[in-house]
């Protein structure tokens, strides 16, 4: 009898949408907190980056969740954007699944936005400088949207 009122008291919770106690999980967040960002979907987790990855795979995903703005105002010069396979719309974007964590050129440009940030450089101005550093031979220019 004491083990049907438990299972009853926590089905109705659970039909409430209220957890056990110690049993409280956060939903997933419905996007990346940006308003004005292109990119809507959520960066993953950091941790999901801390082994089998370089070290800074998980810095670069924690660096696109504090500064979602700055980077979705930044092109990603590996070219993914340009890709059929993946169409990416910023650099923001290549943190919403696995693929900066292997991409050397996603993780070192948003390291160096962030650090750019750190020094109070403004974002259009970090635009240019990330553009000069990674932009290649016969890329059009993407600067501008940070002005």
């Amino acid at each position: 009898m004491k083990k049907s009122l438990i299972l009853a008291v926590v089905a109705a919770l659970m039909l409430c949408g209220a957890a056990p106690a110690g049993k409280s999980e956060k939903p997933a967040p419905p996007g990346n907190g940006c308003a004005v960002c292109l990119e809507k979907r959520p960066v993953l987790d950091p941790k999901l980056f801390a082994k089998g990855y370089e070290p800074e795979a998980p810095v670069g995903y924690r660096i696109a969740r504090e500064i979602p703005a700055t980077l979705d105002l930044l092109h990603c010069f590996c070219e993914c954007k340009e890709s059929q396979v993946f169409r990416h719309k910023t650099l923001l974007t290549c943190f919403t699944d696995n693929h900066a964590a292997g991409c050397g050129i996603c993780l070192r440009e948003a390291l160096m936005a962030a650090d750019l940030q750190k020094q109070g450089v403004p974002d259009g101005e970090i635009e240019a400088l990330i553009e000069s550093s990674f932009k290649t031979d016969g890329h059009a220019s993407t600067a501008g949207r940070g002005k």
